[in-house]
């Protein structure tokens, strides 16, 4: 029986205040994700005769978990896409991803212990003094969910937002809810997805919007951790399809990613002149929010409404792919940070930030006037590779937590860092 967590993220879990089980403030709402190259010795293992357990009260216990299985492109597999499984399906390999909710994780089990049925396979330690199990062969489950998306409606809840969708358009947001936020209404606009270039001159520009692009839904699956969707669309240039995107919208308890990936072939390389992407959210009337980025971390711009030169400067900042984080802060209990992610190959794609703080602009789709502000990434150029891919992640926070930014940026967006090893006295069947 699934169970949606409704309120059990509002309060680290329970195993926090055990003296040999800590957890951080922020630690509220990460995600651990281990690769399968983190499990050497049990690669080939069956997916559905492994669990994550946790130790608590002389006992083990399941808590909620996900395997997810990836393609040849590292996004998850779809056999919908069409692209290669990486590995079996149903076997633990590849570069498959276990994902758990951090403060799940429990007390050390006494060394040389196992659950009632099935066997401890590896112990990963996490925070400070905290650890899951990988079991095999136990058949319980939590059955409890950290998020509930229903794709037919659009509406995602967790137990610390709501997000509304146009079901037949991921890129329109109609609302997004945070709990306790002291503002009125949504906070966001919506979300903004462009596209520009050039027709075989730069001169020639065309542009699409979320209008045009209109990605179509081809996988969904559901796990207690995430939701992911996987949706696609081609991009069609003045009558000249340029390329597929292929984009997976995943939903987690306490943060939103897109991942976006397409291959370019070299012919619309040099048929498209200068050509941008960018990825920006709209804010809702966020009149007194303070922006900070990697470069103004000490130096947030304020939003007005009133465009100015202090704003097409902090507009005009270099920005690149290692130091990329945007934070924006409500004043009104509602933190959001983003971060842009790119694989090595592409770590000297060249970015631009996008802000625009202007009551009187308009800049389709809008469901409320002005840019208030609008603010994001734009990726300028093709990338030497002829594969175009990247990842906007999106944190979702109700205050700094007496940090300064930038510590708060590194922290809340930093891997959840574990160390995997066999359990002690182990006799783990090959």
């Amino acid at each position: 029986m699934i169970r949606f967590v409704a309120a059990g993220l509002l309060a680290l879990s329970s195993t926090a205040a055990l003296s040999d089980c800590r957890f951080d403030t922020l630690d509220q709402g990460r995600v651990l994700k281990l690769d399968a190259t983190r499990f050497p010795s049990l690669q080939g293992k069956s997916l559905p005769s492994l669990s994550l357990m946790r130790y608590q009260q002389g006992r083990y216990v399941p808590v909620p978990y996900q395997f997810d299985e990836l393609d040849e492109h590292g996004q998850v597999w779809f056999a919908s896409t069409g692209f290669a499984l990486d590995g079996a399906p149903g076997r633990l390999d590849g570069h498959d991803q276990l994902l758990a909710m951090l403060t799940d994780a429990g007390r050390s089990a006494p060394a040389g212990s196992q659950p009632e049925s099935g066997q401890v396979l590896a112990d990963i330690a996490v925070a400070h003094g905290c650890h899951f199990y990988l079991v095999q062969d136990n058949s319980e489950r939590s059955g409890r969910y950290y998020v509930s998306h229903d794709p037919e409606t659009g509406v995602t809840n967790t137990a610390l937002y709501r997000l509304d969708v146009e079901p037949d358009n991921e890129l329109n947001w109609r609302y997004l809810g945070y709990l306790g936020y002291q503002g009125d209404g949504s906070i966001i606009d919506t979300l903004k997805m462009r596209m520009s270039a050039g027709v075989l001159s730069r001169f020639t520009r065309m542009s699409l919007d979320n209008h045009n692009l209109r990605p179509q839904a081809i996988g969904h699956r559901l796990g207690p951790i995430r939701s992911v969707m996987h949706l696609k669309t081609r991009v069609v240039f003045a009558g000249i399809p340029v390329m597929t995107l292929q984009v997976q919208a995943m939903r987690y308890a306490a943060h939103y990613e897109a991942h976006t990936y397409a291959r370019i072939p070299d012919l619309y390389r040099a048929t498209l002149k200068d050509p941008q992407v960018s990825v920006t959210i709209d804010g809702n009337a966020q009149y007194g929010a303070r922006v900070y980025t990697a470069r103004h971390s000490d130096d947030p711009v304020v939003v007005d409404g009133e465009p100015d030169a202090r704003d097409q400067a902090f507009a005009d900042q270099a920005v690149t792919t290692e130091d990329n984080w945007i934070l924006f802060d409500s004043q009104r209990d509602f933190v959001l940070l983003t971060e842009l992610s790119v694989p090595e190959a592409l770590k000297n794609m060249p970015l631009g930030l996008v802000y625009q703080d202007d009551r009187t602009l308009d800049l389709d789709p809008e469901q409320f006037p002005g840019q208030l502000p609008n603010l994001g990434y734009r990726v300028e150029g093709w990338p030497d590779p002829q594969e175009l891919q990247f990842s906007v992640s999106l944190y979702f926070d109700n205050g700094l937590h007496d940090m300064a930014a930038g510590r708060f940026a590194r922290l809340r967006a930093e891997p959840v860092q574990a160390t995997v090893t066999r359990p002690a006295a182990s006799t783990v069947t090959p």
